[in-house]
């Protein structure tokens, strides 16, 4: 029996002191893995949002300035200023 429990703590101390810390690094490593992976896809789809962004941001720069270049705008402007004075 002395010698069951004897056994039976060697294998306890097997288990703390060399299954479970290789099972908990295989745990954490394998989660640091998974959001690497996560943070870069999300960087991936917010460069994505922010280039989509950026085009539509440009076409209306482009509209505008078609706007304000205009010949009719000038003169809208230039009607506002003689009625001002």
């Amino acid at each position: 029996m002395n010698e069951l429990v004897v056994i039976f703590c060697f294998v306890l101390v097997v288990l703390f002191a060399f299954v479970l810390p290789i099972t908990i690094y295989s745990i954490r490593t394998n989660h640091h893995k998974k959001m690497a992976e996560f943070i870069a896809e999300d960087r991936q789809i917010t460069a994505q949002g922010l280039e989509d962004e950026l085009i539509s941001v440009k076409e209306r720069v482009a509209v505008l300035e078609c706007i304000v270049t205009e010949g009719r705008f000038e003169l809208d402007k230039e009607f506002r200023r003689l009625e001002s004075v």
